[in-house]
This record gives structure tokens, sequence and C-alpha cells, in this order.
């Protein structure tokens, strides 16, 4: 269930860039690991810092940020065989610019990826 959620360094980041929606977790700032909360925290506190899942925040860079992701499967040439093994990433901002994400990944590689160029991406504007 853990790998849902973004790791506590980017969770760390996010805070900084005013992410503040409802988690169903957080990370506790003293041990750095997962808590699920019994309820969405209303109240923050300084204790611990939300933990978004991976489709939560890809959502938030959308509606927040004009920042659209996507995560493809890497086709191989020249018989189009899937292996489901390589993933790349593709972001477009709202204005159609497509951000350079080079690379190939798990598809677990691709999420971490992808968030860290969001990130970097907002940070950089």
């Amino acid at each position: 269930m853990e790998k849902e959620f973004i790791p506590y360094k980017q969770a760390l980041e996010l805070k900084e860039l005013q992410f503040d929606e409802p988690c169903l977790s957080g990370y506790s700032k003293s041990t750095e690991k997962l808590e699920f909360y019994s309820r969405p925290l209303i109240t923050k506190d300084s204790f611990t810092v939300d933990a978004p899942t991976f489709s939560q925040i890809f959502r938030w860079f959308r509606k927040n940020h004009g920042l659209y992701s996507s995560i493809i499967f890497k086709k191989s040439y020249p018989d189009n065989h899937v292996t489901g093994l390589e993933w790349y990433i593709i972001i477009c901002g709202g204005d159609g610019v497509l951000f350079d994400t080079d690379g190939t990944y798990t598809y677990e590689e691709a999420e971490l990826a992808c968030l860290k160029k969001l990130i970097e991406i907002v940070n950089s504007k």
C-alpha cells in the first residue's frame, strides 16, 4: 500500500509548493515513516507532512499548474512489441509546451521521475 504514496523528500518539496489538499496519510517528521490518518487532517500540525498518492498529486499539478503528464509504455521496433518493462514520461504545459523528460524506466521509476520533473518545472517558474 505504501507504494501508492509519494516519498518523504517529495512530500516536503510539495509542502513548499503550497500543496494543501486533504490526504489519507502523512510522514512523521521525526521518523520519516508513513502513518495513516484515521481521517484526513483538517488542521495541520508541524509534526507531520502530508503524503498524497501519486494520482492525487498528478491531478493537483494539472489543476493548479496546468501541467499534464503521462506515463507511456515503450514499444520495440520494428515489431511494436510491448513488454511492459520499459516506460517513458511526457509532460506538457497547458500552452502546448513539451518538457524534456529523457529516460526509460520501470513503471514505478517513471512515476517518481515524472513527479520530480513536475516539481522542478514549477520551481523554475
